[in-house]
């Protein structure tokens, strides 16, 4: 067979239709695939864009968050200070108050002291009393035997009475020229008091209005942009105790009056018009009302910016 010519006609054509239909499957294998594939990356790409969009707003919600969550806590931190602030005056008023009814309890102690001694000098008067009554039948009867000399007194007083309106005419008439003096220096003595009462009353009103008038331009006293230094004071066995606690600092430090002051003048020279001095009276101090105030007028008008200035 290999020897002969092969003569069939169509044996080309039949070689080339073998040909062309498996190069069109390969082909299109290889298109699919490829289709395929860029349908997988698109899909995939917008999977990521929406995660990245998610995560973006995500990301201004939190920031949204955080901001809006620093204003509260800058709002809560000065509604704090306010409300520490309070306690501070309300616990001066607890002292002032516990002081007061220890006073009223001293006050009635001795009231109660007076009324028994009141009561004892009562019985004693009724015992007077009762003697006095027995000594004035015995004057009476004295009395009456009296009222018979009186009567010659009387007479003799009668005489003595015709003598004295002489003199006492006399004496009139020299007591009206006295009173015309004394009557003029009176009145220039009421004119000095006058005019003392009405400078007096000057002074007051000026102070007044000085007073007012410092209230009216000096601002109200803030922590505001300041740094806040916090002070106890409290008493314990005749023992006075002094704390201190910083600005950033966890807790407070027990120290003497006077590294008290040393700190405090420390403080004072490095931030000056910028310290604020929060002074804390525990409510079981022990402290008078004049202990805490002295102690506040101290520490407030030598380091604090507002009462220093």
């Amino acid at each position: 067979m290999s020897g002969f010519v092969d003569l069939r006609l169509n044996r080309r054509h039949s070689e080339d239709e073998g040909f062309w239909p498996s190069f069109t499957d390969i082909m299109t294998v290889i298109v699919m695939i490829f289709l395929l594939g860029m349908v997988v990356v698109i899909l995939q790409n917008i999977e990521v864009t929406n995660n990245m969009k998610a995560a973006l707003l995500e990301k201004q919600r939190a920031t949204e968050l955080a901001e809006s969550t620093s204003q509260e806590k800058s709002i809560v931190s000065n509604q704090l200070s306010d409300a520490e602030e309070e306690l501070a005056r309300l616990r001066m008023l607890i002292i002032l108050s516990n002081d007061r009814r220890k006073t009223m309890e001293g006050q009635l102690s001795t009231a109660q002291k007076e009324l028994q001694s009141l009561s004892g000098l009562y019985s004693a008067l009724q015992e007077t009393h009762d003697s006095v009554k027995l000594e004035k039948e015995n004057v009476e009867k004295q009395l009456e035997e009296k009222s018979q000399i009186l009567a010659r007194i009387e007479a003799r007083l009668n005489e003595l009475i015709q003598r004295q309106t002489v003199l006492t005419s006399k004496l009139a008439r020299s007591k009206e020229a006295q009173k015309l003096s004394e009557s003029k220096l009176s009145a220039i003595t009421l004119q000095a008091a006058s005019a003392d009462q009405e400078l007096a009353s000057i002074r007051g009103e000026y102070s007044n209005l000085q007073v007012k008038y410092d209230r009216l331009i000096k601002p109200a006293r803030t922590s505001k942009g300041k740094h806040v230094v916090e002070v106890f004071y409290a008493k314990k066995d005749k023992n006075h105790i002094y704390k201190i606690r910083d600005t950033g600092q966890s807790s407070s430090a027990v120290v003497s009056k006077k590294q008290l002051h040393s700190r405090l003048a420390k403080l004072k020279k490095q931030y000056g018009k910028n310290l604020y001095i929060r002074l804390i009276f525990p409510e079981d101090s022990r402290l008078s009302y004049n202990d805490a105030w002295k102690f506040s007028k101290d520490i407030l008008g030598k380091y604090d910016y507002y009462h220093a200035n």
